[in-house]
This record gives C-alpha cells, structure tokens and sequence, in this order.
C-alpha cells in the first residue's frame, strides 16, 4: 500500500512540476512579447538617416498631451514608379512618430494605413467622418481638429521629378497644428460689394477655398467693415477680395492702424476697371496699381479659352514650387500691381514682384475707350508686367535684431480665388501658400527636407553574366553536396 501511494505522490509531483513549467514558458513568452512590444528600441541604419526625426520634432512630440491619430489614404496597389518609392518613406516615418509617441507607456500617436481600393467600408466611414472624399490624403486628427495633407505638401517637385522628402516638416507641423486648441483665424472683409465666403456662385463665390482652409485647422469669419469700430484682436490675417466700389477714408484707416500699429497681415485682390479707394494705402506700402489691363501675346501664355496663363514666378517661398516644376496659374483680366518707383524712400520697406506676365505683354491704359488695342510706348506698361506685389515691413532694433512688421500681398486679378478657377492646382497652390505665408506656417520648423536619391545599376552583359555566377556559386554549390551525401548514404 505505501509503494502505491509513493506511486501516487511521485505522480502528482511530476505532473504538478510540468503544469509549473508550462505556466512560466507560456509567462515568459508573454512577458518577452511586452517588453518587445513596449520597451524596444530602433535604429535607422540608412547612409544619410532618412527616416530619423530631427531634435525639434522630438521636442514637439513629447509635448503632445491629448492622443493624435494620423490616417493614410494612400493606395499601395495604384502606386507605381517615384510614387511608389514616396509611399514607403511615408509609412516608414509615420513608424518613426509611432514609436517617439510612445512616452509613459501611453501611445500619443496612432497610424493607420487604409487601402481605399479594398477596404470600402473604412473608406466610407472616412467619407462620412471626416469628408475625405478622395484618394492620397494624409489625415492628422486631435478630437475635432483636423490638418489634411496632399502630396505636394510631402514631396518637392523639379522639372516633373521628385527631388525632395518633405514628409518630416509636414506630419510634425500637422501635430502641431491639430494639437494646439487655438486656432489661427482669418477675417474676409465685406460692405463694399466683396467676394463671400459662403457663396456657391463660381465666379463670385468662395465657398471652395473655404472648405480648403478649414482642412488646415484655420478659423474663418466675415467681417463688415463698414459696421465694425476696428479691427478685432484675434485677427491674424484679413482678405479682402474684389471690392466693387470705393472704400471710405474711415474704413482705409481701419486697415492701416492694423496693418501698422499691429503688424497685420492682409491680402487684397483687386479687378480692372473698378475703382477700389485703397490708393493711399498702397502708396504707404510702395505699391501702385495702375488702371490699366494687361495683354498677354505670348504663345505659352495664353489658354484656349483665351484665359491668361500665369508662368513667371518670382524666386520666393510663396511661388517656389510653381516655378520649380512649372505650374501654371490660370487668371482672367487683371490689371499691373508693381512697387512704386515714385515713393518716398523707406529701408524698412521690402517690395517683392511675385508674379508676372510674359515678355510679349504689356499693360493697356486706354482699355476702355478703345477697341484697337496697341501697344503705345508713351503711355502703355512694356511687359513683362507684375500681376501681384508683396510688401513686408521689418523693424530693426537696437539690439541688431530685425522685428517682422505688417505684411501687404496686393493681386491684381480677383477670379484667381473664385470657385470656377481655384480647381486649377496652380491657383490652389498660389492661394494657400500665400495664406500659409502670411500666417507664419510655412515657418513653423526649421526642418529641411530631405533629398530623394536614386541609384542605378549599369551593367554589361558580360558583368551580368559574370554577376550571375558568383551569386549561383554558392547555392550551386550546397545542391551539389546535398547530392553527393545523399548519394553516398544510398550506396
């Protein structure tokens, strides 16, 4: 009976000890899978550390309080070529700022890659969500703020090639802006007859370059010029477009006490024909906009439809990338917005042409009286002729240091903004980084980008051939053993 229940005894031990070992293998699985999971670490082992962030968007990231979702709508099936290339920076430095928001054990940052080609039902409750109703969108998301990305915002174009990487600038300056619950906001100025913000008219309306800015986490509101005592503080950019009819003295005070005494930024665009009443302003400013329109004769400058093709671009952060690929800006009449020669001189003062018509234009005076249009060396303007001016005023300190002042954009076009035109990418693209300019946004990092490089493997027939062999020697090599050995072990 004791040698039984020594049986026993020794039994249970045996089994208990292997219920015990199975549970610490099964503890240590789990348990190397956690701190896999949520205590690894990477390294960027590329030549020239593409996929590193910078110390600024770290610095940014460790910041973050509320969590950031990033959606990627891209679609790897329909990419070929560069693009494909672009798509695999993009996931790989989306992994980057999901592994830097890992802090605390809690994950700030989330990403999620959608195919929109497969995956229907997410793609239509993106739709419905967040109004993506396109392919090739990167979605940044913080609660009800919201930052959309297109490619031109992560790519830099040359001559119709990718020649750089902006996809650091763009996702950390996205996080930033989704993270921060002060929105910017802009006002678009009424009372005299003014394009509107909420208008579905195509060529009166803004309706759709208002639902562009508001993808950018931007505040918009009208402002009536004529009602208001001032301009309100928590301006941070006025536009006023297309004015049909003379501004008050009043109301021309009202934009140069914000433009001046609080450095304003403010965006006028102006048509032909029209007197507006901001010649005062203007003058200020070193900027003249004469009565005139401008006709363009170059072959490469005009549309079917007759429309102006806007091609020169001035060398500035507003129009690089329209001058880097060309993309044109599609306009209809405008007139000549220049610096003004005659003004009284003022170092603080920095003039800018930003866009002009071709060599084979010029500016017509007598537009309105005559059918007969010529060019009148005696009165007329020679092209090229600049269609947009910017003035920016700085102010230097005693201490050496110089103070950004107020800053003028003046368009001598005003359809360029309209529904019916700002479908063009050129017009979109002028027309946000104009904005984006004036906001300080393109400034928000300091981060460069990167160079995209391509490597090419030019070989001979006979280098081939050669390449061939080595690289087949050595599996050539083992089947052959594996033969021999098995022959042998046969026999």
């Amino acid at each position: 009976m004791a040698v039984v229940e020594d049986f026993k005894y020794v039994n249970w031990i045996k089994r208990i000890n292997q219920l015990v070992q199975i549970l610490l293998c099964i503890s240590f699985i789990i348990g190397l899978n956690y701190f896999a999971k949520n205590l690894y670490w990477r390294s960027d082992l590329t030549r020239d550390h593409i996929y590193s962030l910078s110390p600024e968007s770290l610095a940014y990231i460790r910041q973050i309080e509320k969590p950031i979702k990033i959606i990627v709508t891209l679609s790897p099936d329909a990419i070929e070529g560069e693009m494909e290339q672009v798509f695999k920076h993009v996931r790989n430095l989306l992994k980057e700022y999901e592994y830097a928001g890992h802090i605390g054990g809690k994950k700030k940052i989330e990403i999620e890659v959608v195919d929109v080609l497969k995956e229907r039902k997410r793609a239509d409750y993106l739709a419905r969500t967040y109004g993506i109703d396109q392919e090739d969108v990167v979605l940044v998301v913080c609660e009800d703020r919201q930052h959309r990305l297109i490619y031109s915002d992560i790519i830099e174009m040359e001559n119709g090639q990718v020649s750089a990487f902006k996809g650091e600038r763009a996702f950390t300056s996205a996080l930033i802006d989704v993270s921060n619950t002060e929105q910017q906001k802009i006002y678009f100025i009424s009372g005299y007859g003014e394009m509107h913000l909420d208008s579905v008219d195509p060529l009166r309306g803004l309706s759709n370059v208002a639902e562009k800015l508001k993808w950018g986490n931007i505040s918009l509101e009208t402002l009536n010029i004529t009602i208001a005592s001032e301009i309100p503080e928590d301006a941070d950019l006025l536009i006023l477009a297309s004015p049909q009819g003379p501004y008050r003295p009043q109301d021309v005070e009202k934009l140069r006490n914000y433009l001046t005494d609080r450095a304003g930024k403010l965006i006028v665009l102006i048509e032909p024909a029209i007197e507006h009443g901001l010649s005062d302003l203007f003058y200020e400013w070193g900027i003249i906009s004469d009565d005139m329109v401008v006709l363009d004769m170059g072959k490469d400058f005009q549309a079917a439809s007759g429309d102006l093709l806007i091609r020169r671009f001035a060398g500035h952060p507003i129009t690089a990338i329209l001058r880097n690929n060309p993309i044109p800006v599609i306009a209809g009449l405008s007139r000549p917005v220049r610096p003004n020669l005659e003004r009284p001189t003022d170092d603080r003062l920095i003039i800018t042409p930003l866009i002009s018509s071709s060599p084979e234009s010029w500016a017509e005076r007598s537009y309105h009286d005559s059918q007969d249009l010529k060019y009148n060396p005696e009165v007329d303007l020679k092209g090229q002729v600049s269609l947009a001016a910017i003035s920016e005023r700085k102010v230097s300190s005693s201490l050496g240091i110089d103070v950004k002042g107020g800053r003028l954009i003046v368009f001598g076009n005003t359809d360029i903004i309209s529904n019916h035109r700002i479908g063009s990418i050129g017009n979109i693209m002028l027309i946000l980084n104009t904005i984006n300019w004036c906001l300080d946004r393109e400034q928000l990092l300091a981060i460069q980008p990167r160079p995209v490089e391509k490597f090419h493997l030019l070989l001979s027939r006979q280098e081939l051939t050669q390449l061939s062999l080595v690289l087949l020697s050595l599996p050539g090599a083992v089947a052959i053993c594996g033969i021999m050995i098995y022959y042998i072990r046969k026999n």
